[in-house]
């Protein structure tokens, strides 16, 4: 009988963990977050767990030795982590552990993958189950699902479709390790793997001297809508931060011959707002001023006083 302890954190699990009391697969232990909200919403994984009874344990205290006790304990046959933070080699050393990342490893090793692979303008993605050990996301490949990237996909609905996609991609991982299969995979390494380090404040922001327009779209598309791309805005001699939630390419008028305006100059014209670019211009569309709401751009920046000096940095 398989018997497991399911470990994560967020929302990218649910889904798996409700598959897994569906199949009314033994779990001994959720390991999560006891918090009731997790970034200002409800946490669902411990509702599920007080609602169908499951023993949970503090992901705070997890390598601790009282919970390691408590895992060992309980004996269970597979450790599942998904979306969570690296665990003790007291724990893995001694329990077969795998991990599902929501990337092609080795691309994309790391803690924000779904972001970074929409920033970087990649055109495909996928899932990745692999043994846990004591390297981050470097562990023995066990099975792949790749899946295609739209264009303009954004970072909310690229995360929810692999969400979606795991608790099948899931199924199948244990079917070959039940059946005890050996996939080989032989995946063509570029020159430079990329990492997909945690996005701070920095890496949010728009460097409009550096990135071309191309670049800025897949930034805005890469982020949350929670945690947007910014820069700069002077109005009036007044600096502060504008948050761009959405942008258009697709320009259907000839702003050549305003190209010779300063990078990050406002432009208004036929009712739309344009922000010169290293190359060319983008259109705004969505955008708010710290601590403000969201808004159209157009609404924002007919509010602003003393337009003929308004630019972004």
């Amino acid at each position: 009988m398989l018997k497991v302890i399911y470990m994560s954190n967020g929302t990218f699990g649910i889904p798996t963990l409700k598959y897994l009391i569906k199949k009314k697969i033994k779990i001994n232990y959720i390991v999560t977050s006891l918090k009731k909200y997790i970034n200002n919403k409800l946490n669902f994984i411990k509702k599920l767990a007080t609602k169908n009874n499951i023993n949970l344990i503090n992901s705070n205290d997890i390598n601790k030795k009282k919970s390691i006790y408590k895992i060992i304990k309980s004996k269970p046959n597979l450790l599942i982590l998904i979306s969570f933070k690296i665990i003790s080699k007291n724990i893995w050393g001694k329990i077969k552990t795998i991990n599902i990342h929501p990337s092609l490893l080795p691309y994309y090793r790391g803690p924000c993958p779904i972001n970074w692979v929409i920033i970087n303008g990649e055109k495909i993605t996928g899932l990745t189950s692999f043994f846990v050990n004591d390297s981050i996301d470097n562990g023995k490949i066990i099975l792949q699902k790749k899946i295609k990237l739209k264009k303009k996909i954004t970072f909310e609905k690229l995360y929810k479709k692999l969400s979606k996609l795991t608790p099948i991609f899931l199924k199948k991982t244990l079917l070959i390790l039940k059946k005890k299969k050996k996939k080989k995979y032989n995946i063509k390494l570029k020159n430079n793997i990329p990492y997909s380090p945690k996005i701070n404040y920095y890496y949010r922001k728009i460097y409009l001297l550096l990135y071309n327009e191309s670049y800025i779209q897949n930034l805005i598309l890469g982020l949350s809508s929670i945690s947007p791309a910014w820069c700069y805005i002077n109005t009036f001699n007044n600096i502060t931060i504008i948050y761009i939630n959405k942008i258009n390419l697709n320009l259907n008028l000839n702003l050549y011959k305003y190209n010779n305006l300063k990078i990050g100059y406002l432009l208004y014209k036929n009712n739309k707002i344009f922000l010169k670019t290293k190359n060319y211009f983008i259109e705004l569309l969505i955008c708010r001023l710290f601590n403000k709401k969201k808004m159209n751009c157009l609404d924002l920046y007919n509010g602003l006083p003393n337009k003929e000096n308004i630019f972004l940095f």
